[in-house]
C-alpha cells in the first residue's frame, strides 16, 4: 500500500502544453485518496503565476528550502489553485545552473554546476550532450537534477518517515529527477511516464510514419536518428529515465508501440488519459452557451466579410481543427485539403447552395494583433444589431438560427431609420480584394496554413462555399478578438476535426465531445485506437477515421465525404450524433481510470522493497 505520491512535471500548475491537463484533470482523484500525501513539483516560473497559490512552508520544510537556497535553488510552497488545490512545490534553479564547481573528469576542472550536470549524466548513464548547446535542454536537466536534490531532502523530513514512498517523472524534462533518485538510491519507488517521445516527434514531422514502424515488435530505431535530427540529448536522457525507472508507464496503446520501438521498452502499465468529469459541463448548460457563443460566432463571421461582399449566415456548418502549430503532425494539411475538395464539389453543384460552411484553424503562432479591420466591422455590425432589436424589441440583440444576414435584416426598413443604419454601414473597413485567411496580423511570410488554403482553392472568395479564417493565437478572453474562453467558442461549433498523424493520446476530441460537438479524429491518435478498442465509431458521434498506412490524399478524400454527409444532414439527426458524442466522451471518467495510476505505483513500491 502506497502512503505518498510525489509528481514531477514542469506543466504542474504551469499551463505550457497538453500535460497540463492530465496532470490538472487526475489532481482531484489522487487528492482525494492522498490528501496532503500527494505533492506536486513543478517548475517556476511566470508561467505560474495564475496556477499558484503560496503559503508559508512547515518549519522543517523552511530548513529544505533553506539548504537548497545556499545552493542556488529557489523553492516555493503552495496550494495548486486550478488542480483541486494539491500542494505543489515550485523550483527556480537558473542561479543553480551557473553556479561554479570544481570535479574530476581525467583532470581537475573549475566549470558550471549545468555542465557538472551533463558530465554527471554522460558519465552514469551515457547522456551525450556534447553537441547540445540550446537552453531548453540545459535548463531542464538543471531543474530536474534540483528537483532530484528536492525530493531527497524531503524524503530526511519526519514528514516521510516511514511512509512508503513513489515518485512520478513525467517527458524527457524531469529525466535527470530520477536518474538523481537512481544515483542516491532514494528510499521511493519511481515511476517515468512518457507521452510522447522526442525522437517520434521528430521523425513523424519529417514524414516517418512512426505507426507502421512501431508495428513490427522486433524492430528498433538507430540511435544515430535522434543525431540526424539534432536530438540526440534529449532522446538519450528520455532512454536513459525510461530504462532506469521502476515502473514505465505511457498514456495509450499508440505511445507503447512507440516507445518500445524508440526507447526499447515496453510499458509496465498503460496509463490511459482521462477526464475529471465531476465539473463537467451538463447538456443543458451547454444549450445555453452554445446560443450565445453561437450568436457571437455569426456576427464575428459576418464582420469578417461584410465588408467584401453579402452572404448567407442562415444555419452554417461551424468546424474547427486546433493544437499546436505542427502542420503536418496535427494534420492540418488533411483537414485543409479536405474542406479543399468539398470546396469544389459544392461549387460546382448548379445552383450553388447559399448555405455556408465556415473553418477555423486555432493554432497560436507569433502575431503582431489582432486584424484591426474585423475589431472595426465587429463592432459596427454590434451596434447595427442592438440599433435593430432596439427597434424590433427581439431577443436583446441575439441572432437565431435563421439569420441571413445584414441586408436581409435592413431590407424592410425606410426612411431616416434606413438612412442611419446606410450611414454606420458605410464605415466597415477591408484589407485587399478578398476576406484574408489570417485573423490576425503575423509576424513573418509564408505561413504554411495559408499558402495550404490558397493551394486548395481556399481563397475566401464570394463564391466559395467553405471560408477558412486562421486563427493563430491562443483562444482567451484577452485575446483581442474574440475574447471568449476556448471551451466557450467550441460550444458554439458543429464539429471538431483531429486528423492527426502523430497524436500519442489527444484530449482535443474529447473536449469537443463534452462541449457538445461531433468529434473526428483518426486511428493513428491514441485516444482514437483507445476509443475504438471500446466501441463501434463509425459514423457515430465520436468518429474514428481509418488513416494508418493510407496515404494523405486517401484521407482528405474520406474527410471531406465525411464532412458533405454533415452539411447535408438533416438538422435533427445533427443534433442527435451531439448528443451522442457527449455520451461517448464520458467513457474517459477519471474515476475508472485513475487505476491504471495505482498499480503501478503499488508495482513502483513493491520494486523499491525487493532492492537492498
Amino acid at each position: 500500500m502506497v502512503d505518498a505520491i510525489i509528481e514531477v512535471s514542469s506543466e504542474a500548475g504551469r499551463q505550457i502544453g497538453g500535460i497540463y491537463t492530465v496532470l490538472q484533470s487526475k489532481s482531484s482523484q489522487l487528492v482525494k485518496k492522498f490528501g496532503d500525501n500527494y505533492l506536486l513539483i513543478g517548475f517556476c516560473d511566470d508561467k505560474c503565476e495564475a496556477d499558484f497559490k503560496e503559503e508559508i512552508p512547515s518549519e522543517e520544510m523552511e530548513k529544505v528550502f533553506r539548504s537548497l537556497d545556499a545552493e542556488g535553488i529557489t523553492c516555493k510552497v503552495g496550494r495548486w489553485i486550478y488542480g483541486s488545490n494539491a500542494r505543489l512545490i515550485i523550483v527556480n534553479a537558473s542561479k543553480f545552473a551557473k553556479k561554479m564547481t570544481n570535479y574530476q573528469d581525467g583532470m581537475e576542472k573549475h566549470d558550471s554546476m549545468a555542465n557538472y550536470i551533463k558530465f554527471t549524466l554522460w558519465k552514469n548513464f551515457g547522456v551525450d550532450s556534447l553537441m547540445s548547446t540550446e537552453w531548453d535542454f540545459t535548463e531542464n536537466v538543471v531543474w530536474g537534477y534540483a528537483c532530484g536534490m528536492l525530493i531527497e531532502r524531503l524524503l530526511a523530513t519526519p514528514f516521510y518517515s516511514g511512509k512508503k514512498t513513489v515518485a512520478q517523472f513525467h517527458e524527457w524534462i524531469s529525466g535527470s529527477a530520477l536518474l538523481y533518485c537512481k544515483m542516491k538510491n532514494l528510499p521511493c519507488g519511481t515511476v517515468f511516464t512518457t507521452h510522447a517521445t522526442v525522437l517520434g516527434r521528430s521523425m513523424s514531422a519529417a514524414g516517418k510514419d512512426v505507426l507502421a514502424l512501431s508495428l513490427d515488435p522486433l524492430a528498433r530505431a538507430n540511435v544515430s536518428n535522434s543525431y540526424r535530427f539534432g536530438v540526440e540529448a534529449k532522446h538519450l536522457l528520455e532512454s536513459a529515465a525510461a530504462k532506469n525507472a521502476d515502473v514505465f508507464t505511457t498514456v495509450s496503446e499508440t505511445v507503447a508501440l512507440e516507445v518500445r520501438y524508440i526507447l526499447d521498452r515496453y510499458p509496465d502499465v498503460i496509463t490511459t488519459n482521462g477526464l475529471d468529469l465531476s465539473d463537467s459541463p451538463l447538456a443543458q448548460d451547454i444549450s445555453a452557451t452554445r446560443k450565445y457563443v453561437r450568436s457571437e460566432m455569426i456576427q464575428f463571421c459576418e464582420s469578417y466579410f461584410i465588408a467584401h461582399y453579402a452572404q448567407s449566415y442562415k444555419n452554417p456548418l461551424m468546424l474547427y481543427t486546433s493544437g499546436r502549430y505542427e502542420f503536418t503532425n496535427k494534420g492540418f494539411d488533411i483537414f485543409i485539403s479536405a474542406l479543399g475538395i468539398l470546396n469544389s464539389r459544392l461549387k460546382s453543384q448548379k445552383p450553388a447552395p447559399e448555405r455556408r460552411i465556415f473553418a477555423f484553424v486555432f493554432a497560436p503562432s507569433a502575431t503582431i494583433g489582432p486584424r484591426q479591420s474585423v475589431i472595426k466591422n465587429y463592432l459596427t455590425l454590434d451596434k447595427i444589431h442592438e440599433y435593430l432589436s432596439t427597434l424590433a424589441q427581439n431577443k436583446n440583440g441575439v441572432i437565431d438560427e435563421n439569420y441571413v444576414n445584414l441586408q436581409a435584416a435592413t431590407s424592410y426598413l425606410v426612411g431616416k431609420t434606413r438612412a442611419d443604419v446606410a450611414s454606420m454601414a458605410r464605415s466597415f473597413s477591408k484589407e485587399g480584394p478578398n476576406p484574408l485567411i489570417n485573423a490576425f496580423d503575423l509576424m513573418y511570410a509564408n505561413d504554411k496554413i495559408v499558402n495550404s488554403c490558397i493551394e486548395s482553392g481556399l481563397t475566401n472568395s464570394q463564391d466559395d462555399v467553405v471560408k477558412v479564417i486562421f486563427y493563430p493565437s491562443y483562444v482567451k478572453p484577452s485575446d483581442g478578438l474574440l475574447e471568449l474562453p476556448y471551451h466557450d467558442v467550441i460550444s458554439g461549433m458543429d464539429a471538431g476535426i483531429f486528423m492527426s498523424r502523430y497524436e500519442p493520446f489527444g484530449y482535443t476530441p474529447a473536449e469537443s465531445a463534452l462541449h457538445g460537438n461531433i468529434a473526428v479524429t483518426s486511428d493513428t491518435t491514441g485516444i482514437g485506437r483507445f476509443l475504438k478498442s471500446k466501441m463501434d465509431v463509425r459514423d457515430k458521434g465520436i468518429t474514428v477515421l481509418e488513416m494508418a498506412g493510407r496515404s494523405s490524399a486517401d484521407a482528405a478524400l474520406e474527410l471531406a465525404a465525411f464532412v458533405e454527409g454533415l452539411y447535408t444532414m438533416p438538422p435533427a439527426k445533427l443534433s442527435g450524433m451531439k448528443d451522442e458524442a457527449y455520451k461517448m466522451a464520458r467513457a474517459l471518467d477519471w474515476t475508472e481510470l485513475i487505476s491504471n495510476y495505482y498499480r503501478a505505483y503499488d508495482m513502483a513500491a513493491r520494486a523499491r522493497d525487493a532492492k537492498p
